[in-house]
């Protein structure tokens, strides 16, 4: 197949499943407006004025067979998609989060993620507009939690959910300079302070710290390779609170053998999800949530080593491009529904809307 996944890159995703599908034989590249901030690697720059998204928009269905869109819209605001429609070209949209999430089912559904709603930068507007566009003119949507899926269902024929997937192992920069000290290196590397709840987890970690040996680190504005170092040498990484849902940075510490705690709705993980070894927490248990796994080398050994196997088993980018191969194929005969969708195959799951 040709494929292209454009026009924007979050976390790395968009650029592990394109080179992940050239492992597997396909013509795929991705393609963006501008690189991203933290340098992830990409195949061409399109650039953000209208002459070059309108000549990459409309020449796409012309050079690929699935136009797999990024992060809620195309490149050229949905023109493209319907200029592609005659040329019966396969065209899902692939949501990872804020691009999908809407105030009305956030506060219905998922009050976790509600908390910090208010510090998402978003136009609920822009949000339901291209959510319509899409759901007319994409095939199918493809998301990584019932979270997400909940927000898209009501647009779309249909909806898959599939691993978010890691290109593995993972690119580990040089080991940092050591810390003073021997305490536990309890680790918190937040992409949005608000959004990640960094102003609770700092408090969580000063108070554990003043009853018991303990190295915090906090992690901010450095390059993904570094951060992953930082990562490697923790002994806990705290991901995130105000979620129903772990992201990517927590399946990247799993996959460095590293006990990750995060806030999660157990009801909200797609069912590939279900077995993470996540420790789950709330704002009013993460302090003893934290010191039970301090007090317990054991258990940390474990749940890194379940973790590692884990990621590797369902999160691996060349199986989940397997999984996106079914995908492709399934969402071109147009059917209707909520799907999972992993390697073996595509099957039907029950809507997490109410």
């Amino acid at each position: 197949m040709r494929v292209l996944l454009a026009p924007i890159e979050t976390a790395g995703v968009a650029g592990a499943l394109a080179r992940a599908l050239r492992r597997r034989g396909h013509d795929a590249e991705l393609a963006v407006f501008v690189p991203h901030p933290f340098g992830y690697p990409h195949d061409r720059t399109v650039g953000t004025g209208y002459a070059r998204r309108a000549a990459a928009g409309l020449g796409a269905p012309l050079r690929h067979d699935v136009l797999h869109w990024q992060f809620g819209t195309t490149l050229l605001e949905f023109v493209d998609a319907a200029w592609a429609r005659p040329f019966r070209r396969t065209q899902v949209m692939h949501y990872w989060g804020d691009d999908v999430r809407t105030r009305e089912v956030t506060a219905r559904l998922h009050p976790g993620r509600a908390r910090a709603f208010d510090a998402m930068a978003r136009d609920d507007r822009t949000v339901r507009r291209r959510l319509r566009l899409a759901g007319r003119l994409c095939a199918a949507a493809l998301v990584s939690d019932l979270e997400l899926a909940a927000h898209a269902r009501p647009w779309f024929r249909a909806v898959y959910v599939l691993p978010t997937p890691l290109e593995l192992p993972l690119d580990v920069g040089p080991a940092p300079p050591p810390l003073a000290g021997e305490e536990p290196i309890v680790l918190h590397a937040p992409s949005d302070a608000a959004i990640k709840g960094t102003r609770e987890i700092g408090a969580a970690l000063e108070a554990v710290a003043a009853r018991r040996p303990l190295r915090p680190r906090l992690v901010r504005g450095v390059a993904r390779p570094d951060v992953l170092a930082e990562v490697a040498r923790a002994d806990v990484v705290v991901d995130q609170l105000n979620s129903d849902t772990p992201g990517v940075f927590a399946l990247e510490a799993m996959a460095l053998s590293v006990p990750v705690l995060v806030e999660y709705d157990p009801a909200m993980l797609a069912p590939f999800a279900r077995a993470a070894p996540l420790v789950r927490v709330s704002p009013a248990t993460l302090e003893a949530e934290l010191e039970r796994l301090l007090d317990d080398g054991e258990r940390r050994g474990r749940l890194g080593a379940a973790g590692a196997a884990y990621v590797a088993g369902v999160h691996d980018a060349d199986r989940v491009a397997v999984a996106l191969e079914h995908v492709y194929a399934h969402a071109a005969g147009r059917p209707r529904g909520l799907f999972e969708a992993g390697p073996e195959g595509v099957r039907q799951l029950r809507s997490p809307l109410p």
